[in-house]
């Protein structure tokens, strides 16, 4: 059995200069389509710019975002879009957005802007066309730009930002999403997961950001404490371990994370 170590610190400040980063290309708010994009850009709107980076999961280990967002890092200022929820289809994946993806958004000063997917088809790739699966999902490309305009408008932090936007509209959002993917399923003929569990996590998050923060952190902690367990034979630990590190800051983010070193 892999041996584990745990570890825990405290942030308390953070300093950086992104040196790998490539050259962003602009376009314009009127003619951005979040679907059509660049994984990562400028928007550009009268006389102000922001760079942008988009997820097309909610879960951070799924499609590592954090290689796209890293390209934005020297601009003055900065958002992301994250779908609330990523349904593949009852025989694919479903992920919900965590708590913890927000600590890390605001630790890198980082502007969310929460997205849902409207349309997708079913998936027609070899060896899946009688599954339940999707494929081709796209974002309500107006939701995510009336959300850029009040962004470029704003004049706080992202934190201030972040914790406004799931505290007041999070709920309703992830609604909207589920309300979106019955449509989906209607038109296209796709089963999709049972929404009875996200119903009722959404009924243990509504109106209270605090247990939507517990509920998720949990579920961060028992994702790294596996993750920690297992061996894959990719891994490189030979001779080695893996150890789990517990950060936090003073924005009140909590970091679960993994790493690996050799031992000596």
């Amino acid at each position: 059995m892999t041996e584990v170590l745990h570890f825990t610190g405290f942030i308390r400040g953070v300093k950086y200069r992104a040196c790998l980063t490539e050259e962003l290309k602009k376009v314009s708010l009127e003619k951005f389509d979040i679907n059509e994009s660049s994984a990562y850009g400028l928007i550009q709107a009268d006389d102000a710019e922001i760079a942008y980076s988009k997820w097309v999961s909610p879960k951070r280990t799924r499609s590592y975002p954090f290689a796209r967002i890293y390209n934005t890092y020297n601009s003055s200022k900065i958002l992301t879009v994250i779908p609330v929820i990523k349904d593949e289809g009852k025989d694919g994946d479903l992920d919900k957005l965590q708590y913890s993806t927000i600590s890390w958004m605001n630790l890198l000063n980082t502007y969310i802007v929460l997205g849902y997917y409207e349309d997708a088809r079913k998936s027609q790739k070899p060896g899946q066309s009688t599954k339940n699966k999707l494929a081709y999902q796209r974002f309500n490309n107006e939701f995510i730009k009336s959300q850029i305009r009040e962004i470029l408008d704003y004049k706080q932090s992202a934190l201030h930002w972040n914790r406004s936007l799931f505290e007041e509209r999070f709920v309703r959002n992830f609604s909207q999403s589920l309300d979106a993917y019955i449509n989906v399923s209607n038109q296209t003929g796709v089963l999709i997961h049972s929404q009875a569990g996200m119903e009722k996590y959404l009924q243990a998050v509504l109106g209270d950001f605090i247990e939507f923060k517990n509920l998720s952190l949990k579920g961060s902690r028992r994702a790294s404490r596996r993750e920690a367990m297992t061996s894959h034979e990719l891994e490189y630990l030979i001779d080695g371990m893996k150890a789990t590190f517990c950060i936090e800051n003073y924005l009140g983010g909590t970091y679960s994370l993994l790493q690996f070193y050799e031992a000596q």
